[in-house]
């Protein structure tokens, strides 16, 4: 499971951060009138207040988001719960609108669907919303409370950390929580998701561990891999790209490496592979015609383009994985610096291109030096890793070049 829901707060009172905004929805809730908009940044809590509020008041939870607004058959069965204040149970019911101003761009009707069901409603409804001032949700906002959330300050992070690491059992610095809790600029999920990702299946936390350096992030690419996986909204999904100073080749890998990871419904996965495979269609067409026009497209698709490819979110705790493409480049660096080396020595011997060596006589070269290392190493002035790079063991190598 996820820890970020593991350690959701269960009451307001348990609501790291935004303490008046707090105060304020506890005024409201006293006497519901008209919706409750909470507005504020990825990650400063507005969801995780308002499913604590349900819980508070013993009001029974209905939660939508942006994507279900988009069914006019789930518009009509909330217009229909909306109208009846109690459940069956006696309890009164709560409608939440999570990511209202996830509406975006084509809107078939559901802002105006979803004022109508604020301004007939019998229960209290509470939205969330990263831009309060979106234009498709400005007749929303004018019938509802707004109240601001703001970034947690990353000494209350860090003290949520730690609380986790002590329920979790897992040992951790506190330079490496300070680390972890300022990467991410005040969105606490965010740095919850990545202590998951760094101390699962860990005993002990140190610096060291702590992959979250300034070199290239604001926020970390375990974030926005999250971002990508988890929202269905298009503008915050674009924005997790933003969110890393990563280059957008690499990042395409990263997503290629990890949507099999979380996506576990064949359509989804289809779905999420074509937008992928858009995505290196303008690559290729940037490198090949140098339109760099063209990489917005490339942006959209393999971020916005992945995001929406799924039906509905996928719960529960997804380990992503640094691309397994790049690790394997990294682990054989080596190797191939050696067998480049030896081919360019080759070459100069036998008047071909390095090029040349490696796709036209890299196997023969292979067979010959086995049989005479020595040889080889005479000739060709090759040391013993250029030799190893042609196929032979490391003691013949070694013996060769003595």
């Amino acid at each position: 499971m996820a820890w970020a829901e593991d350690f959701a707060p269960q009451t307001l009172k348990e609501v790291a951060g935004n303490p008046s905004a707090v105060e304020d929805i506890e005024s409201w809730a006293k006497r519901p009138k008209g919706a409750l908009l909470l507005a504020g940044p990825p990650g400063s809590g507005k969801t995780a207040a308002a499913i604590a509020l349900a819980a508070d008041m013993d009001w029974e939870l209905f939660e939508l988001n942006a994507s279900d607004l988009r069914s006019k058959k789930v518009l009509e069965k909330v217009a229909g719960l909306a109208s009846v204040s109690a459940t069956f149970s006696g309890k009164k019911r709560m409608i939440l609108f999570d990511e209202i101003d996830g509406l975006f761009r084509v809107d078939y009707g559901g802002a105006g669907a979803v004022l109508n069901i604020i301004r007939n409603s019998a229960c209290p409804i509470v939205l969330t919303a990263n831009d309060e001032y979106a234009k498709n949700i400005s007749s929303i906002r004018k019938e509802s409370k707004v109240v601001k959330f703001k970034k947690v300050h990353y000494a209350t992070i860090k003290h949520v950390l730690e609380k986790i690491c002590k329920e979790k059992k897992v040992s951790c610095d506190a330079k490496a929580l300070e680390t972890i809790a300022k990467a991410n600029h005040g969105d606490l999920k965010a740095a919850i998701n990545d202590l998951q990702a760094l101390a699962v299946g860990k005993r002990a936390l140190h610096e060291d561990d702590v992959l979250l350096s300034d070199r290239d992030r604001e926020g970390s690419i375990f974030s926005a891999m999250l971002t990508v996986f988890k929202t269905t909204h298009y503008e915050k999904a674009k924005a997790a790209f933003d969110s890393v100073q990563e280059d957008p080749d690499l990042f395409m890998k990263w997503v290629d490496e990890n949507i099999p990871r979380e996506y576990k419904e064949p359509e989804d996965l289809a779905n999420a592979f074509n937008a992928l495979s858009r995505a290196d269609f303008y690559a290729a067409g940037i490198y090949r015609r140098q339109n760099w026009s063209l990489m917005k497209f490339q942006i959209a698709m393999m971020t916005a383009g992945v995001a929406m490819a799924k039906k509905e979110k996928y719960h529960g705790f997804t380990s992503y994985q640094f691309p397994t493409f790049i690790r394997k480049l990294f682990a054989t660096k080596g190797k191939r610096a050696a067998r480049k080396s030896a081919a360019k020595k080759i070459g100069h011997e036998i008047h071909a291109s390095p090029h040349e060596v490696l796709t036209d006589h890299w196997p023969y070269l292979r067979l010959l030096a086995k049989k005479n290392p020595a040889g080889y190493a005479e000739t060709f002035g090759l040391d013993e890793k250029e030799l190893q790079s042609l196929g032979v063991t490391e003691a013949a190598a070694r013996k060769a070049v003595k």
